[in-house]
């Protein structure tokens, strides 16, 4: 098993249940705090919440944009992302327009748009505000997959993040050697982001060789830590 606290700082602690209430927001937070983990990912309608609670911490607050489905449009997008930007989002996690698999240029336009966005505003650690693009790469083959990851790598998009976790199938290892072959060939400083059905210990071990990141639901972190 890794080390706990290694492990802990990959973590992006999950909880996306638009019926949350605000005492498990604040819950999350301060066991997010506890555990000193990379982010918590929230909705954003609860980003405010989580702002004012972690300010004083290095943990991150992550929201999701176009969530689960990415069929939003680019300007509801951009709107979307300059909300939660302005309510105290440090990283957004937005779901690519991925039905649009064909069309290239217009996938290009949106991942340069929200990137553009997102790199003109800087975060509480003073970074610039992290995008990374939900690929949903479960419901795709490999080379669809790969297609994706050099999009991504193209666009200089910060990370690829395999899954919302809503659909049958979520972070699978065969993809993601994918994505890591594809940025290792291009020399890309191109970041992976797991998530999605990400369950138990020997599990995420097999992913840790090839990510940064990790989408885990905080009940099933709280199970290993």
């Amino acid at each position: 098993m890794p080390n706990k606290t290694s492990l802990q700082k990959l973590i992006d602690y999950t909880l996306l249940d638009p019926a949350a209430s605000e005492q498990e927001i604040l819950d999350l937070c301060a066991k997010a705090m506890q555990l000193q983990v990379a982010s918590i990912c929230i909705t954003p309608d609860k980003v405010c919440i989580a702002k004012q609670e972690l300010e004083n911490s290095k943990v991150l607050v992550c929201t999701v944009v176009s969530f689960p489905s990415g069929e939003n449009t680019i300007e509801e997008k951009v709107k979307e992302t300059k909300e939660a930007i302005q309510n105290g989002a440090d990283e957004i996690d937005v779901v690519i327009n991925y039905k649009k698999l064909n069309d290239e240029t217009y996938l290009v336009r949106e991942l340069n748009t929200l990137l553009e966005l997102c790199h003109a505003n800087i975060n509480k650690i003073g970074h610039s505000i992290t995008l990374k693009v939900i690929v949903e790469s479960g419901l795709h083959t490999l080379e669809e997959t790969a297609f994706f990851t050099n999009l991504c790598i193209q666009t200089k998009i910060d990370y690829i993040k395999t899954s919302t976790g809503k659909v049958a199938i979520g972070a699978e290892l065969d993809k993601v050697k994918v994505m890591h072959k594809e940025i290792q060939r291009a020399s890309s400083p191109l970041k992976i982001k797991a998530s999605g059905g990400l369950r138990d210990i020997k599990q995420i071990e097999t992913f840790l060789p090839y990510v940064h990141r990790l989408g885990i639901g905080h009940q099933t972190v709280d199970s290993f830590v």
